[in-house]
């Protein structure tokens, strides 16, 4: 399983249910890119948060503790499921989780390579992923310095 994640130098993904930055170079295309084609699996709250629901060309697979919280229309692209790590045992490795906090702490065991993109600047933020553990649990295998941030790929040691 791959987490696809960008944070600030502390690990900070987001605020008030939304990204703290509001563009970083080049993120998005490769974001699409590496999810194309793909099942992203996100939790409700980052669902909630994206300004074009669902994702096109994946599969949108939303994670919730809430089943009141599920919308009236779900087509054949979204599926919801409830938080629980062994549901999360059934996806391949190209699946792709995409966030939020909760579901990445959930899925931390399962994933075996991060793409992380991480801005030089630091935002305000109220969520943030866990960098300790990736640091303990995963090694560097490629990195990518950017204008506003570093694009890497960390692999489970």
């Amino acid at each position: 399983m791959k987490l696809i994640v960008a944070c600030d130098p502390n690990g900070g993904i987001g605020y008030k249910n939304k990204l703290p930055w509001t563009k970083i170079q080049g993120d998005l295309p490769r974001f699409k890119q590496l999810t194309q084609n793909k099942i992203v699996v996100m939790g409700r709250n980052t669902w909630d948060s994206l300004p074009k629901k669902p994702l096109p060309n994946r599969i949108n697979y939303i994670l919730t503790s809430d089943p009141f919280s599920i919308p009236d229309k779900i087509g054949p692209d979204i599926i919801y499921g409830f938080s629980d790590v062994n549901i999360l045992t059934h996806f391949n490795s190209d699946t792709c989780i995409i966030g939020g906090a909760k579901l990445i702490e959930l899925a931390w065991p399962l994933i075996t390579t991060v793409h992380l993109t991480r801005t030089f600047a630091t935002y305000t933020c109220d969520t943030h992923i866990d960098m300790l553990r990736l640091i303990r649990e995963f090694s560097i295998d490629y990195e990518e310095v950017n204008e506003d941030h570093t694009y890497e790929i960390w692999k489970r040691k």
